[in-house]
């Protein structure tokens, strides 16, 4: 019993200890989301065409990225809705990418049986680090973020879009 109480108090100053450790480093270093931000716009990413997709390109305007894979119940719900959106008059203004957090013959099949027209780049596992450092601590699928034109992030979702979001999230960055 009392080596039980000694083994219990030590795990709790160990978890204690790393608790401060993370807390400092956070202190020092800067927030994972805005370098991840920053860093979005020097990657690239292969289309299903196989050409690059350079994020620089899309800086600028703003941006409704969207992290998802075919396999994601979600996901497939929400395509033909960022589809439409896409090439929607109010869209114009924006840029819109879908990034395939999937194997490449695989989103193809899923694009080409929807009919989907939006454009669509393949992260792969990337992908998921990649939303990780954008603020999608669950590391789940489907997840948005909309930067503005500045290529900042000021919205982000964890789960399927619906219209009447994407009108909110669209009338104050129309500019």
């Amino acid at each position: 019993m009392k080596r039980r109480v000694v083994v219990a108090g030590g795990a709790a100053i160990v978890a204690a200890a790393a608790g401060v450790g993370v807390g400092v480093l956070r202190t020092r270093r800067p927030d994972a989301g805005q370098q991840a931000a920053l860093d979005v716009w020097a990657m690239s990413f292969d289309t299903l065409d196989g050409a690059k997709l350079v994020m620089a390109r899309l800086h600028g305007r703003p941006l409704l990225l969207n992290f998802w894979a075919t396999w994601c119940g979600p996901c497939a719900t929400e395509m033909p809705l960022l589809d439409t959106f896409a090439a929607s008059p109010e869209a114009a203004r924006w840029s819109v990418l879908a990034l395939a957090v999937d194997d490449a013959d695989a989103v193809r099949r899923f694009v080409r049986e929807r009919s989907l027209h939006l454009p669509v780049a393949l992260a792969g596992i990337t992908g998921l680090d990649l939303s990780r450092g954008l603020g999608n601590s669950a590391g789940a699928l489907p997840y948005t973020v909309v930067f503005n034109a500045a290529g900042q992030p000021r919205e982000r979702r964890l789960g399927a879009l619906d219209a009447s979001l994407l009108r909110r999230w669209i009338d104050p960055l129309r500019s």
